[in-house]
C-alpha cells in the first residue's frame, strides 16, 4: 500500500535500511577519490600543472551543479514501472563504475595539452554526469521511501554510516594499496585500485535498487507538469530549504580546502603522505560511532539543535590544529573532536532537507523532492569547485611543482595556511546559520495539515 499518509509510520526492514544505505557507500567509494585525491593523482602521477587542474576542477564543478538541477527537474518528471528515482540507480550502476576507471587512464604518451582535455572530459563524464544523474535520485529516494520523520532518521542514519565506510575506506587504504602496488607516483596503481572501487560501486547500487521502494505517492497532475520555471521559483519560496542550502554550501568551501590540500600537507610537512588516510580514519571512524549515538539526542532535542551544537564542535577541532600543527598524536585527537561535529551534520543534513520538502508542500501547494535535493548539491557542488580552485591557484601561484622534490618555502607555507587556517572562517559561520532555523518545532503541525488536505483531496 502506498505511503501517502503524512501520519502512517511506513516501518522500514532493517534489510531495506541497509541496502539503501550501500547507495552511499558506492557514491562516496568514488565521491571521495574523484575529489579528495584526484589533483594528487594528476599532479604526482601524471606531472600536471597544479594551477590548470585546479581550473579544471572549478569549472567542471560549475558544470556540475547545473546538471544536478536538470537532474532533479528530469527525476520529478519521471515515470516508471520502478518509481521516479530507482530506475536511474539501475540504468547507471554499470556505466558509474566502468568511468571511474577510465578517469585515471589518461593515455601517458599524450602530450600536456591531450592530457588536459582527456582530464576534462573523463572527469566530467564520472562527475558532472554519471555521479549527478545517479546520486540525485539516490539522494531524493529518501524522502519517498517514507513521510514518518523517525524513520527518516534512522534511515539517513544508516545511510551515512555507510557513506563514512566508504570515506573510512578510500581515505585508510587508498594511498598504502597504491604505494604497496607500485608507488603513488605510478598511474597503473591508480588504475587498478580505481578499477577495484568502481566495480563495488556498481554492485552496492545494484544491491540499492533491489532492496528499496518508493511509498510515497504525494505528487499530484499539476506537479508533474510544472515548468522548469516555476519549480526555480518554488525553490527560493522554501526559506528552510534555503537555510540547509547554506550550510551545505559554507561547509563544503571550508572542507574542500582542506581536504584538497591534506594529502601535500602530510606529505611534505610531516614527511609521510599516509598519515593523511590514517588520521582521517580516525575521524571518519569517530564521526560513524557519533552517528549512531546521536539518535536518542536527535530525538529528544532535535535535529538543529544537535547539529548547532555539534558545529561548534567542528570549529573547536579545527582551531585545536594550530596548538601543535605537526605533532602527529595531537593532531590524531583534533580529528577525534571534528569527528564528533561532523557526525552531527552528516548525521542531520538529509533528514533535516527531507523535511523540507514537506514544508515545501504545505507551503506551495505543490511537491519537487528532486529539484529541492538537486539544487541544494548544486549549492555544495560549486563550493567544492570554488574551494578547490582557490586552493589549487594559490599553491600554484606560490610556487607549487609536483615535479619537484623539494618544494619552495612559499609553497609549504599556503599548504600549511589552505590546510589549517583556511577553514576557519567557514566554520565559524555554520553555528550562525542553524541558530534561524526553526522548522523542527514547526513540522508536526505542517504534517497534520497536509494529512488534512490530502484527505480532503481523496473525497472531493
Amino acid at each position: 500500500m502506498p505511503d501517502n499518509q503524512p501520519k502512517a509510520k511506513g516501518l522500514i526492514s532493517l534489510k531495506e535500511k541497509i541496502s539503501y544505505g550501500c547507495g552511499d557507500l558506492a557514491s562516496n567509494l568514488v565521491l571521495v577519490l574523484t575529489s579528495t585525491y584526484i589533483v594528487f593523482f594528476y599532479t604526482e602521477a601524471l606531472k600536471l600543472n597544479v594551477a590548470v587542474i585546479g581550473t579544471i576542477m572549478l569549472v567542471s564543478r560549475l558544470l556540475d551543479g547545473f546538471t544536478d538541477i536538470l537532474m532533479g527537474f528530469i527525476m520529478d518528471h519521471t515515470h516508471s514501472k520502478y518509481g521516479k528515482a530507482r530506475p536511474w540507480i539501475l540504468w547507471l550502476a554499470i556505466p558509474f563504475g566502468i568511468f571511474t576507471a577510465l578517469v585515471m587512464c589518461v593515455p601517458p604518451m599524450w602530450s600536456d595539452m591531450a592530457k588536459y582535455i582527456y582530464v576534462f572530459v573523463s572527469y566530467n563524464i564520472i562527475v558532472t554526469i554519471l555521479y549527478t544523474a545517479i546520486n540525485i535520485p539516490y539522494g531524493a529516494l529518501n524522502s519517498l521511501m517514507t513521510r514518518d520523520q523517525g524513520e527518516r532518521q534512522f534511515i539517513n542514519i544508516f545511510r551515512m554510516v555507510m557513506a563514512q565506510v566508504g570515506s573510512l575506506i578510500i581515505n585508510g587504504f587508498t594511498l598504502p594499496l597504491v604505494n604497496a602496488v607500485g608507488g603513488s607516483g605510478d598511474q597503473k596503481s591508480w588504475i587498478i585500485i580505481a578499477c577495484i572501487y568502481g566495480a563495488l560501486a556498481s554492485v552496492l547500487f545494484l544491491i540499492c535498487f533491489r532492496n528499496t521502494k518508493e511509498r510515497v505517492q504525494a505528487v499530484t497532475e499539476k506537479d508533474q507538469h510544472i515548468s522548469f520555471g516555476k519549480t526555480l521559483k518554488l525553490l527560493v519560496k522554501n526559506n528552510y530549504w534555503l537555510l540547509l542550502c547554506l550550510v551545505w554550501v559554507v561547509s563544503v568551501l571550508g572542507m574542500s580546502m582542506g581536504m584538497s590540500t591534506g594529502t601535500y600537507y602530510f606529505k611534505y610537512m610531516l614527511g609521510n603522505e599516509n598519515l593523511y588516510g590514517y588520521l582521517t580514519m580516525i575521524q571518519t571512524a569517530v564521526g560513524i560511532i557519533g552517528m549512531i549515538a546521536m539518535a536518542p539526542l536527535v530525538t529528544k532535542f532535535g535535529k538543529r539543535n544537535v547539529a548547532l551544537v555539534g558545529s561548534i564542535i567542528s570549529f573547536t577541532g579545527q582551531a585545536l590544529m594550530l596548538v601543535a600543527p605537526t605533532n602527529v598524536a595531537w593532531l590524531a585527537f583534533t580529528c577525534v573532536v571534528k569527528g564528533v561535529g561532523s557526525a552531527t551534520l552528516s548525521g542531520t543534513i538529509f533528514t533535516m532537507i527531507a523535511d523540507t520538502i514537506e514544508y515545501g508542500q504545505w507551503k506551495t501547494g505543490t511537491r519537487v523532492e528532486g529539484s529541492l535535493y538537486s539544487a541544494t548539491t548544486f549549492g555544495a557542488k560549486v563550493g567544492a569547485g570554488v574551494g578547490m580552485a582557490v586552493a589549487t591557484s594559490i599553491m600554484g601561484a606560490a610556487g607549487y611543482n609536483g615535479a619537484l622534490t623539494v618544494q619552495s618555502a612559499a609553497a609549504l607555507n599556503s599548504i600549511s595556511t589552505l590546510y589549517l587556517i583556511a577553514p576557519l572562517p567557514f566554520l565559524a559561520v555554520i553555528p550562525v546559520i542553524y541558530w534561524f532555523y526553526k522548522l523542527d518545532a514547526r513540522y508536526p503541525k505542517i504534517m497534520e495539515d497536509l494529512a488534512a488536505r490530502e484527505k480532503e483531496s481523496a473525497h472531493a
